[in-house]
């Protein structure tokens, strides 16, 4: 620090006697005039002591203009006055007894310090040089290079922390209780995963009562559907970042939700909060919020490094995220292997014994087998050739669909009419399940759609319920409203566990054990890709043991 140096060379010519010898009367001015325009802070300062010559705090005499400006505080103000008096951080930081040493040893001290001033984080370059019972101090403000230094390797070590294992929920754990109270008094981080789903809600504060109040509000915020617990339940945007330097009760009140959410985050006492987004390929995967609860007030500086901060989280969420969903979808290509092959070879046995044993009987040359005995052998072989038949197309639609190559061939279609057909074609199938199809119709409900791919919505769903109906019946109902036509599946059978719900009509998805139901878990996902196709939306609403109920809602009007 070249200032730094000539400032020292230039108090070096002072001497305690040549101060003592200097009239008290000499105008401010021209006393300290060495040090009135430079650039660095400088202050003078005598040592008071008690009775018994201890030495217990230093009186200021001088502070030039510099050191005016980084201390926040006026000549006038501080002439007269202790360091301890003033800036008790001083003693409270063992900066105190160092300048102590240096007046009884004649040692220089010399230090990089921290102190808060003015609401904000401040490091000084300080050499204090003793001159005779007091001492001449030089500083400067070195906040940028420190502030730099301690991002710098505070994001390296927040770095290593993300990617030195795939345990991304430790990592996450471990890094936001790091960022207290390096970057605030509380934290709150949430992460989602790739479908929305809460992956980690961490929070941390200084101080137990504060990290129980942080965690109070979010269970009130959550158990009001506030759907924003990574806010703490504020109405501030999730996808930008937020600065608010003073929190006061006004803009609090302002923000939050209810009494009940103001008064706990009036208890909490937060003095300064941002929020910054943790963003990843266009997704907002959750949020970081920082707090402070004491002197400390948040600027763009801080905005700016936690944005760098949760770029890093979000990329490492995000990386981790993708490679979890890649060994899935590994682990699910597997899976739907074993399936199919279980699905097509069952079909395929039946029909080759069945093959095999007219072949055999034709080549001994024995007389033909009865009608009855012929027939069933027959409707057998085309049983098994429909079921690979549907097997195949299935296989065929997904790869269409992934190749947005699923085409629909618009026409007038009733919706009642059609919904009738399928369920008479299923009566056999329903027979044998026990669970007979219960239809329910206002009249006709015609519209502009794909015969074929819409019966194939209807026949994926009646099967689908017919499947899992647990040989009770199953209600099939037709209804149109206002330019839409409604077709409800309902079954009274095993039902789906909630947390299965939102995966169902994802590809080769199951929600239940392949071992006891047929399928390659495709029926569902061609059945809301073709829906989507023709403008609709299909949903289900179920528990377990309590059935599903399968809705889709059509426009009148589809577009190809």
């Amino acid at each position: 620090m070249p200032t730094l140096r000539a400032a020292t060379k230039s108090v070096r010519p002072e001497t305690p006697e040549e101060v003592t010898a200097e009239p008290i009367a000499e105008p401010i001015y021209e006393k300290w005039g060495f040090a009135t325009a430079h650039p660095d802070g400088y202050m003078a300062v005598r040592a008071v002591r008690d009775d018994s010559g201890t030495l217990v705090d230093f009186h200021w005499e001088y502070a030039n203009p510099a050191a005016e400006a980084m201390m926040g505080m006026s000549l006038d103000f501080v002439v007269g006055r202790g360091i301890v008096e003033l800036l008790p951080e001083a003693r409270n930081r063992g900066i105190h007894a160092h300048f102590v040493r240096a007046v009884q040893t004649g040692e220089p001290y010399v230090d990089e310090v921290y102190f808060p001033l003015a609401h904000n984080e401040r490091w000084f370059r300080l050499v204090a040089l003793k001159r005779g019972d007091g001492l001449s101090i030089w500083f400067n403000d070195i906040t940028r290079r420190k502030r730099e230094e301690l991002e710098t390797s505070f994001l390296a070590e927040a770095s290593h922390l993300l990617t030195a294992s795939l345990d991304v929920e430790a990592a996450l754990h471990e890094l936001a209780r790091r960022c207290v109270p390096t970057l605030g008094d509380g934290c709150v981080l949430q992460v989602m995963d790739s479908r929305g789903q809460p992956l980690l809600l961490e929070t941390v504060a200084n101080e137990p009562s504060q990290e129980a109040l942080l965690t109070e509000v979010l269970r009130y915020t959550a158990a009001q559907a506030s759907n924003e617990p990574g806010l703490v339940g504020l109405r501030l945007p999730q996808d930008t970042s937020q600065l608010l330097p003073e929190v006061t009760t006004p803009l609090l009140q302002s923000l939050t939700r209810d009494a009940g959410h103001l008064r706990l985050m009036r208890m909490l006492g937060t003095r300064s909060l941002l929020t910054v987004p943790l963003r990843a390929r266009g997704r907002t995967l959750g949020a970081l919020v920082l707090f402070t609860f004491r002197e400390r007030v948040y600027g763009q500086d801080d905005l700016r490094f936690a944005e760098d901060l949760a770029d890093r989280v979000a990329l490492s969420v995000d990386n981790v995220l993708l490679f979890r969903e890649a060994r899935q979808a590994v682990a699910q290509r597997d899976e739907f292997f074993t399936v199919a092959a279980h699905e097509l070879r069952t079909p395929t046995t039946s029909l080759k014994l069945n093959v095999q044993s007219l072949l055999r009987g034709a080549r001994r040359g024995e007389a033909a087998p009865s009608a009855p005995a012929l027939m069933a052998k027959l409707e057998n072989i085309d049983r098994n050739a429909s079921r690979l038949n549907a097997l195949v197309n299935e296989l065929l639609d997904v790869t269409r669909i992934h190749a947005g190559r699923l085409r629909l061939e618009l026409e007038e279609v009733d919706l009642t009419a059609l919904a009738q057909e399928v369920a008479a074609r299923f009566e056999l199938p329903a027979s044998q399940a026990q669970s007979p199809i219960l239809l329910e119709t206002s009249g006709s409900a015609v519209g502009t759609w794909d015969r074929l791919r819409l019966e194939q919505v209807v026949t994926n769903l009646l099967s689908n319920a017919l499947k899992y109906g647990a040989g009770k019946p199953v209600h099939l109902r037709v209804e149109t409203s206002a330019g839409l036509a409604r077709l409800v599946v309902r079954d009274e059978g095993i039902g789906i566990a909630p947390e299965n719900l939102p995966r169902l009509f994802g590809r080769f998805e199951r929600a239940v054990s392949d071992r006891h139901y047929g399928g390659l878990g495709l029926g569902l996902y061609i059945t809301r890709q073709i829906v989507e196709a023709l403008g609709g939306t299909v949903g289900v609403r179920s528990a377990p043991g309590a059935g599903a109920t399968f809705t889709v809602e059509l426009p009148r009007q589809a577009t190809a």
